[in-house]
């Protein structure tokens, strides 16, 4: 597409097996879920819901928070990404509704429901938990879909505009990119705040008496970087559609696998820090949340397990630009990391839970995920193929098709 078209693009052509698989999935993960609540069992079904629910909604965001960091820093390099990343917002409204089924589930999540803290009942409470959780995700839902809602207007109406309005600050689709400027740092303040919340309400608390002041921006972090991944998993596997053919140019893939490679840089630092914090101050209501992880069965190997996948294997393949450079290997390492972090919240809420002697991972958390993706998985494709799959009002975007264009003309 070149800068002065303005023609509105059709969306991706999503193949009819694929939206019957999504779906298959999300009616197994609703059967499994009910089968598991109503079972010998509930309390598998509610941890793989909370952990589901937790990953899920955070990569959301993170997604929506990777548009916003985009706009902040003017980068030019990732504009062909800023239509794929806002698809994940689809599910935003989803995820806030399935946060409210959690109340159904409080009494086998929230030990201190059963067993009040003292000196936290002020805090622990199951109205202020839901009221004050609620209210920031909903919050950050709305500023998120604000963002959206504005980036898809200003394609509409620059598409509309057969004026040469570029200059014009009055015009429509310029004042819907100042509203995207004026959201941005918005979003990346409300994203941190209510998620920090999330980490210390529906983490923290299921552990009541261990307290980290790092794990909010810990929590946060993880979440945008399973977010990168998961943006550069689409941006692979949609590059090699027709409609996308040409966009997803090589070098766009290359510097997302150089910020993947900073956030997991940035995500080991944290969980680095907050771990050596705990392990030599060797007090006991911090010391025994990671010697139960680290150092137990049956939670030992599966919590190193989670350590390679996130931060050993990544970094040493993203260390090499030729590995950046291929698509298959990307695509493989894009979803070890997913299944790591998904790994990674199970490790932070099933040991808190549950007291069995085997890890509780099999039919009905296999279930409950494939739920989850099936419906992630319809809302993403439902609103890629109603919407310009390249931002094509965003100045930027322009100036980076200007930009490769001038570097290919001799």
């Amino acid at each position: 597409m070149s800068p002065g078209d303005r023609s509105f693009p059709v969306g991706l052509n999503i193949p009819r097996k694929l939206t019957t698989t999504f779906l298959a999935l999300a009616c197994v993960g609703a059967v499994g879920f009910v089968f598991g609540v109503l079972g010998p069992e509930p309390l598998r079904a509610w941890q793989a819901y909370l952990v589901n629910l937790l990953f899920w909604m955070g990569l959301s965001f993170g997604a929506m928070l990777f548009v916003a960091v985009l706009n902040m820093t003017g980068g030019k390099w990732g504009r062909p990404l800023k239509r794929l990343s806002e698809s994940f917002g689809a599910y935003l409204p989803v995820g806030f509704c399935s946060f409210w089924l959690l109340y159904l589930g409080r009494k086998e999540l929230f030990p201190w429901i059963r067993h009040p803290v003292p000196g936290k009942q002020s805090w622990l409470n199951v109205p202020f938990l839901f009221v004050r959780d609620g209210a920031g995700l909903l919050l950050l839902t709305i500023v998120s879909l604000a963002l959206v809602y504005f980036s898809l207007r200003s394609d509409r109406e620059w598409s509309r505009d057969s004026s040469d309005s570029a200059r014009d600050d009055t015009a429509p689709w310029v004042v819907s990119w100042r509203h995207q400027l004026v959201l941005s740092p918005l979003v990346g303040v409300v994203y941190a705040f209510v998620l920090s919340l999330v980490g210390f309400d529906l983490v923290m608390s299921l552990d009541p008496r261990w307290y980290s002041t790092l794990f909010g921006g810990y929590f946060f972090i993880g979440c945008f970087y399973t977010a990168i991944a998961a943006v550069y998993l689409l941006s692979l596997v949609a590059g090699g559609t027709e409609e996308l053919k040409g966009h997803l140019a090589a070098p766009v893939l290359h510097d997302m696998g150089k910020l993947l490679l900073a956030f997991c840089l940035f995500t080991g630092y944290l969980f680095y820090a907050q771990f050596l914090v705990i392990w030599y101050g060797n007090l006991p209501e911090e010391a025994r949340h990671v010697i139960l992880r680290v150092k137990l069965s049956p939670w030992e190997p599966l919590a190193w397990t989670v350590l390679f996948m996130t931060f050993v294997v990544p970094f040493l393949i993203l260390l090499s630009r030729r590995a950046k450079l291929k698509r298959p290997v990307m695509i493989c390492l894009s979803l070890v990391i997913m299944v790591g972090m998904w790994l990674e919240k199970f490790v932070e809420v099933a040991p808190s839970l549950w007291t069995g002697k085997n890890i509780p991972l099999g039919f009905t958390e296999a279930c409950v995920t494939a739920g989850f993706l099936g419906v992630v998985g319809l809302c993403l494709t439902e609103f890629l193929k109603r919407v310009p799959l390249m931002p094509v009002s965003d100045p930027l975007y322009r100036e980076s098709v200007e930009d490769r264009r001038e570097r290919l003309t001799p």
